[in-house]
């Protein structure tokens, strides 16, 4: 048994260096359909924040599929609603469930048929959020 290929594998020893060196320095908090969400970035993820002309729409969307998984995304244009953390982030927050159950489609393109409106579905929502930019690319991760 490989222990790194596990569900309970150790993380890589870069990232967990990496983490130490790069912490989440930047911090505020916001209110989503009256629950509070804390917002942490790094340096990096500031520095590009800053160096954008635009702002930056963050997406935590839990997706219902075949399975359940947690998803960020990051947009440049969205037209989703979302909630001002300061003048270059956004974020928002969504449920939705997939079209279909078919791993491949799952897989390759996440489809989202629709956006889960009970009232159940509108309280899972996320109570952190922490961001990252690395190698050109935004990361994101969030608990519930």
């Amino acid at each position: 048994m490989n222990i790194h290929e596990s569900y309970f594998s150790i993380k890589n020893p870069l990232e967990i260096i990496d983490r130490w060196l790069n912490p989440y320095r930047y911090s505020k908090s916001s209110d989503i359909r009256n629950k509070r969400v804390e917002v942490k970035w790094t340096r990096r993820a500031d520095k590009a924040l800053n160096s954008r002309r635009s702002s930056l729409t963050i997406e935590m969307q839990i997706y219902f599929s075949c399975v359940v998984k947690k998803r960020v995304l990051f947009h440049d244009n969205p037209d989703l609603s979302a909630v001002d953390i300061n003048d270059k982030l956004r974020i928002t927050s969504r449920t939705v469930q997939s079209g279909s159950c078919d791993a491949v489609e799952f897989a390759k393109n996440y489809p989202v048929k629709d956006e889960l409106t009970t009232s159940g579905a509108k309280k899972m929502l996320p109570s952190l959020l922490c961001i990252d930019y690395v190698n050109e690319q935004w990361v994101g991760e969030f608990s519930i």
